[in-house]
């Protein structure tokens, strides 16, 4: 066989810079693969974390709702668990996208027959007096994102019977 003429001179350099290239190219698309892989986590992670303050913010809500109903949490008998009298059929927090029990809630009583807050002018001083309490909602489901929301609550007392 005849060898080409310039050939001679070719020592594979061609190969070493496609071996290179080669390189470059896989570790891009390794770093890309990995930055893929942690946003999808921080995505799951920030929807989870959403999802969890949502539950926790639907107890509070949920436990405002009862206010002035049969169940009324706020009626000063310190009772601490505002859904203690519903069953699973009937629980306030059953559309949820996790299980009611998920979320717990309690109430705080702080102080009763307190003076109200007031406007500027101070149009309520002497007139009423309330009760004061703090509605602590927490969900927590295991390893997943965990949220606590606490709310004051002041209920006026008209008439003030307590006196």
């Amino acid at each position: 066989m005849k060898a080409l003429p310039g050939r001679q001179s070719e020592r594979g350099a061609v190969l070493a810079v496609a071996m290179i290239f080669l390189l470059v190219v896989t570790i891009i698309a390794v770093v890309a693969a990995r930055n893929s892989t942690f946003g999808t986590k921080m995505a799951s992670n920030l929807q989870d974390a959403y999802s969890s303050f949502q539950s926790a913010e639907a107890g509070i809500l949920a436990t405002l709702l009862l206010s002035r109903t049969a169940n009324d949490p706020f009626d000063g008998d310190h009772e601490l668990t505002p859904f203690a009298a519903y069953t699973d059929a009937n629980h306030p927090l059953r559309e949820l996208n996790d299980e009611p029990d998920d979320v717990t809630v309690q109430i705080y009583f702080t102080g009763a027959g307190l003076p109200c807050p007031r406007d500027a002018e101070g149009f309520s001083v002497g007139l009423l007096d309330c009760d004061y309490y703090r509605v602590e909602s927490e969900h927590e489901v295991a390893q997943r994102a965990r949220t606590k929301v606490d709310m004051g609550v002041v209920k006026p007392l008209i008439g003030s019977a307590r006196r």
